[in-house]
């Protein structure tokens, strides 16, 4: 019996060690987030969200369950970590900090892991972050008060500080608020000057004052009664700096929309300049197309390089809009170019939009009542008249600006092209490709690609040189598939700016064979009061699935129903509870996917 129990004993310690070394083989590890593997770029005094991630509580021996985690920066100089050190229990697997790093340069980052105790440390691989130099401001703004001119610095729509007070525009409190605010590059970039239009409302009477760069020599340099005889006050006053240093006002007193100019020299008085650039009224009703005068109650105006008015118009009830026009005199037109949209597009701003300034690329950032927004240049203009607007500066770090101004007057305005159009069709194995457009400015090309439905990226099929014309312009171009192995074909388009920059089209389908699903119809088209039926006519019995997706690609509605080999009818119920605007249906019968554009109108 002894003889047993001592074997017993052995067994046990045997195993208890096989136990113990299997955990000592399994290492412990910490991982860091974001990807170590990558490179994440910021500029001074931004910060990034680290979250380290150990592994499980069974690969860490000889401690007491408590772990330690500690960030460490190399170098160290200009890096700050929050929470750190951090110690847990034996979970979360997971802690968090978040590293400031305030010097230009690249770091490298990574977290030790120590189970306290006495047990096992490990230290994640390091994660690199460059460091770059904060640009120059690129925006200037009045706080929502309308007391103070501040700066921000922005890059391609992405936030980097601000805002960075500079002077008080209301000198100290002696004359109004303002909401009107310009910036100009002259003498050099950065040394303009700012310009401002106080909120006085006296009947029509606008006064310019001007400053240098740091705010100094604050002054009242003119006055103009832009509605003369009219007695009516102005409710929307907008100012806007040109590339040569003019500056362009827009006003409305809700009868009218006026336009006056004035070509300033620094802060000297408009009165001492010659005639030509004194303050003075250009056109006393400007025209309109596409809009109507009610629609400015809020909004601004800043000038491209090539001296057009881009005006923003906002009614404070979620409509806005953005005009295109260049000054002629009392004969001045703008026409509304796009309505504003946001990601879901909806009506992004129920309260007022009053600033509007150029970024160097030609892409625009708005100010308003919900904070800082931005228009990308290099985004689709899809559906036409439509715009889409990102969220750059929150309202919980930025309460509301009044205005926007900037001193970049770019070539490349936002979005030039407006494709209304991209389809294609077969015959005889020639695919047809279709499109037509609006406003081409400064286009170099369009580039036909195409790629197969087994392809892993699209080549180059042809390319057409723009006509760069403001008017209405239709492109075609033949394809021929008869040489071309495969039956499913996807073409886009991508359109090419003469400075090289680009955008890309929708995805046109096509394919040979007719497909399982064709002759698809949407009766009425457009959908009048939210009653439609779907026809087409199907190779087979099934189910298919049916979605409604607008044109930021959200599904809005969706339904399945069982169809049947032949012709089909199909009611698409709830249509009533969509906006008006264009959207795409697409059916899926789990063989294909195919899409049909209808537009739903009140």
């Amino acid at each position: 019996m002894k003889e047993v129990s001592l074997l017993k004993g052995f067994i046990t310690f045997f195993v208890l060690v096989g136990l113990l070394t299997n955990g000592l083989a399994q290492e412990p590890t910490v991982i860091i987030n974001p990807p170590q593997a990558s490179t994440t770029t910021i500029f001074a005094g931004q910060t990034v969200n680290f979250i380290a991630t150990r592994s499980a509580n069974s690969t860490w021996v000889g401690g007491n369950s408590s772990f330690t985690y500690n960030w460490i920066a190399s170098p160290a100089a200009g890096a700050s970590f929050t929470n750190n050190p951090n110690t847990t229990g034996s979970t979360p697997l997971a802690s968090g900090s978040v590293g400031t790093f305030s010097n230009v340069g690249t770091y490298s980052v990574s977290c030790t892991v120590s189970e306290d105790g006495g047990g096992l440390t490990a230290t994640s691989a390091s994660k690199t972050i460059v460091v770059l130099a904060v640009p120059p401001p690129s925006l200037w703004a009045i706080s929502s008060n309308g007391t103070q001119v501040s700066s921000f610095t922005v890059s391609n729509g992405i936030y980097i500080n601000g805002p960075i007070n500079i002077f008080d525009p209301t000198i100290g409190g002696t004359i109004p608020s303002t909401a009107a605010l310009g910036r100009t590059d002259k003498p050099s970039q950065g040394n303009g000057h700012f310009y401002w239009l106080p909120n006085t409302g006296n009947f029509g009477v606008v006064e310019v004052y001007a400053a240098t760069a740091t705010g100094a020599n604050r002054t009242l340099i003119g006055t103009l009664d832009l509605n003369g005889a009219n007695s009516s006050s102005l409710g929307f006053v907008r100012l806007g700096m040109g590339p040569d240093g003019t500056g362009w006002i827009l006003a409305s007193d809700g009868t009218d929309l006026f336009l006056a100019k004035f070509k300033p020299d620094g802060t000297n008085l408009l009165s001492t300049l010659p005639p030509a650039n004194q303050l003075q009224v250009v056109d006393a009703s400007v025209s309109l197309v596409g809009g109507t005068i009610g629609i400015f109650q809020n909004g601004d105006l800043c000038i491209s390089s090539n001296g057009n008015i881009y005006a923003l118009a906002n009614n404070n009830l979620g409509s806005t809009q953005l005009f295109i026009g260049a000054p002629n005199g009392s004969s001045t037109i703008l026409t509304k170019k796009w309505d504003l949209v946001n990601g879901n597009g909806d009506p992004p701003f129920g309260g007022e939009v009053n600033g509007l300034a150029f970024d160097v690329l030609g892409s625009l950032y708005l100010s308003t009542n919900f904070g800082l927004y931005y228009i990308n240049q290099a985004a689709l203009n899809s559906p036409p008249g439509f715009l889409g607007v990102d969220l750059v500066l929150a309202p919980t770090l930025q309460t509301g600006l009044l205005d926007l101004a900037s001193n970049i007057f770019p070539i490349q305005a936002v979005l030039p092209v407006k494709l209304l159009s991209f389809s294609g069709s077969i015959h005889n194995n020639i695919a047809t490709l279709n499109w037509e457009t609006e406003n081409e400015q400064n286009l170099s090309q369009y580039v036909i690609q195409r790629k197969g439905s087994f392809d892993t990226d699209y080549v180059v099929v042809a390319s057409k040189s723009s006509l760069n014309s403001a008017g209405h312009l239709s492109y075609q171009h033949p394809d021929n598939l008869s040489v071309v192995s495969g039956n499913i074909f996807y073409y886009r388009l991508k359109m090419v700016d003469v400075d090289g920059r680009y955008s890309y089209s929708n995805v046109v389908m096509i394919r040979k064979d007719p497909g399982s699903i064709i002759g698809i119809t949407v009766n009425p088209n457009p959908v009048l009061d939210g009653i439609a039926t779907i026809r087409f006519t199907a190779s087979a019995s099934g189910i298919v699935n049916f979605k409604v997706v607008d044109m930021t690609g959200k599904v809005v509605l969706q339904q399945q129903n069982m169809v049947s080999e032949g012709t089909n009818s199909i009611p698409f119920n709830h249509l009533e509870s969509l906006l008006p605007g264009i959207y795409m249906i697409q059916m899926n019968n789990r063989q294909e996917v195919t899409s049909f554009k209808f537009s739903v109108v009140r």
